[in-house]
């Protein structure tokens, strides 16, 4: 995977987060999944920084027996915690020798020096005999009292975890707002460059002035919001199953965005930069922008204020700038198309 494929993956997964957090999700589990990829996305793309080179696939370690004759210790394929892990999953020792490919002797004087010998085994015969009710509440005391320390740790260890995971996703939102501005300043001159030719061609071909349609463009952004919002559905509030098909979803927000760039263009308002603005909800996002593309004074400023709006959409809507502006590139040249062949 190159630079470019990783960077999608980053945004895309940045996506995910701000969609969970829209959504006032609070599955801790479900952020923790997506930190993890971050780290393993980030830390592939630092390895790319310090290397050109492609990143050699991962061997997986295999495990071998050890070999007596050189009189290995147990410990380096067995350790005292990873015995009471595996015993507390229900394995026998010989389960755990079969598993491990242990000699039986050497597994004996491992047991032997960790004083593990008949650690179990006292327990399990207890269990099979009648013990008194002074037995059953020691054995189980201590039996719980091992097992609760286990888990309070494991869930220290977690909870640990899980707060580096949410710092790492936020210096990553940061990250990538930045990345945003950083890209799309750039990028947009070449989107305007786009527009700009498809526009002069429909007037060339037409013979009409890019001047003499701006009431319909107007109302054509407005078409192409609802057009969007329908594929979206979550507004619709007496539908039960709302499948939403993804790509329809981004190729009808992407038609919004060819008539932003060209009612800049006509204007001669094209902005440099994008910075994404959102409000309380999706719904509220597409209401809001629609109420900017029909400003009573229509301005450069409220047309800024449109774009910021409609680059907040398509984060809440879980795309990254970077897909759409491949489904852009792909519908200009499909629009170029059309005009050649009498659209």
């Amino acid at each position: 995977m190159d630079t470019v494929e990783l960077f999608k993956q980053r945004l895309s997964l940045l996506a995910e987060i701000n969609r969970l957090s829209d959504l006032n999700c609070t599955e801790d589990l479900a952020y923790r999944a997506i930190g993890i990829k971050l780290e393993e996305n980030i830390v592939a793309i630092r390895a790319l920084r310090v290397s050109p080179e492609s990143p050699k696939p991962k061997v997986q370690p295999v495990k071998t027996k050890i070999q007596e004759s050189k009189g290995e210790k147990m410990t380096k394929q067995l350790t005292v915690e990873t015995y009471h892990e595996m015993k507390a999953q229900g394995l026998t020792d010989s389960a755990i020798r079969k598993q491990l490919g242990i000699d039986n002797n050497k597994f004996y004087k491992f047991k032997q020096d960790n004083g593990l010998i008949r650690a179990y085994d006292k327990a399990v015969k207890k269990e099979k005999t009648t013990p008194t009710l002074r037995e059953k509440e020691v054995n189980s005391s201590k039996i719980d009292t091992d097992r609760i320390s286990i888990l309070e740790k494991e869930l220290s260890d977690f909870k640990a975890q899980l707060k580096d995971a949410l710092s790492f996703i936020e210096s990553l939102k940061t990250e990538n707002a930045t990345l945003n501005e950083q890209v799309w300043g750039s990028r947009l001159q070449v989107l305007y460059a786009k527009q700009a030719e498809l526009e002069n061609f429909i007037a060339d071909k037409h013979g009409i002035s890019i001047h003499d349609y701006l009431n319909e463009q107007q109302l054509a952004i407005l078409v192409e919001l609802a057009e969007s919002a329908n594929e979206w559905q979550g507004f619709k509030y007496w539908k039960l199953k709302k499948d939403v098909d993804r790509e329809k979803l981004l190729e009808e927000t992407v038609d919004v965005l060819h008539l932003i760039l060209a009612r800049g263009i006509v204007l001669g308002w094209q902005v440099a930069t994008v910075k994404a603005y959102k409000t309380t909800s999706i719904t509220m996002q597409y209401t809001s922008l629609m109420q900017k593309v029909v400003a009573y004074e229509e301005s450069q400023k409220t047309y800024a204020a449109a774009f910021n709006l409609y680059a907040g959409l398509v984060e809440m809507l879980g795309f990254t700038w970077l897909e759409v502006e491949e489904a852009y590139m792909k519908k200009h040249q499909k629009n170029i198309e059309r005009q050649k062949n009498d659209y």
